[in-house]
């Protein structure tokens, strides 16, 4: 993978915005896709009369099953060209990994917003191509607690990453930093992913944005310890 120095990137960066339809906001983007989600999530839960214990086992394995499908799209679709997933292959990897190095990992502005979150048709894409069909199929299958409770678990699981995913491009020392800084684990993760946007490794390691079961499963988990890595960057700058 060739180098990308900081006068592409910028360069990249301008051509990106100025591409941007002059009615975008960032708050209405983020707002749109957390409105759909939640309403989805409460709606679900609220379908849920008496369930048992083994009904709600449903919500775990169901963020796990995600927590893979995240997993596989970015490793498999998001860095690899494929007729089923050119376009995501050109919005992750064409557009994400060239706006942001990992030496250059903040958004700057509320516009810079449209290419760290996912489009909102997306979650639309999600509920009506993987969810309700599957939700379908355990009502008719299994029991109503159990489809709606996966309905739940897997909205639920599209906005962790979206939330996971959009923590670790927040800029350095915002008050927002602060508080994802309080989350245990949190500080690590981010770091992954840093590493993750090294032009070298970005089509090998450090798939999973929200928890790195599958990268730690299938051994393309990647870890430079955090203080090195800082250093060799400010060195470098």
């Amino acid at each position: 993978m060739a180098v990308m120095n900081e006068a592409a990137m910028e360069a990249f960066r301008a051509k990106y915005r100025a591409e941007i339809k002059p009615g975008y906001s960032g708050w209405l983007h983020m707002l749109s896709v957390a409105s759909v989600g939640l309403a989805v999530i409460i709606y679900s839960l609220g379908q849920v009369v008496d369930a048992s214990l083994m009904a709600w086992l449903t919500f775990p394995i169901t963020m796990l099953v995600v927590n893979f499908a995240e997993y596989y799209a970015h490793r498999w679709l998001g860095h690899r060209k494929t007729k089923v997933g050119g376009l995501f292959y050109k919005r992750h990897t064409g557009d994400h990994h060239t706006f942001f190095l990992e030496r250059a990992m903040d958004y700057q502005s509320l516009r810079d917003w449209r290419v760290v979150l996912f489009p909102v048709y997306l979650i639309f894409a999600f509920i009506f191509g993987l969810i309700l069909p599957g939700g379908y199929l355990l009502q008719m299958l299994v029991s109503d607690n159990v489809a709606y409770i996966y309905a739940a678990a897997g909205i639920s699981g599209y906005l962790f990453y979206e939330v996971m995913h959009f923590s670790y491009h927040i800029p350095r020392g915002d008050w927002a930093e602060k508080i994802f800084l309080c989350i245990p684990g949190w500080k690590q993760m981010r770091h992954t992913h840093v590493l993750h946007h090294k032009r070298e490794l970005m089509t090998a390691a450090n798939f999973n944005i929200t928890l790195p079961v599958f990268d730690i499963l299938l051994g393309t988990l990647y870890w430079e310890p955090i203080k090195e890595f800082e250093a060799e960057q400010a060195k470098a700058s």
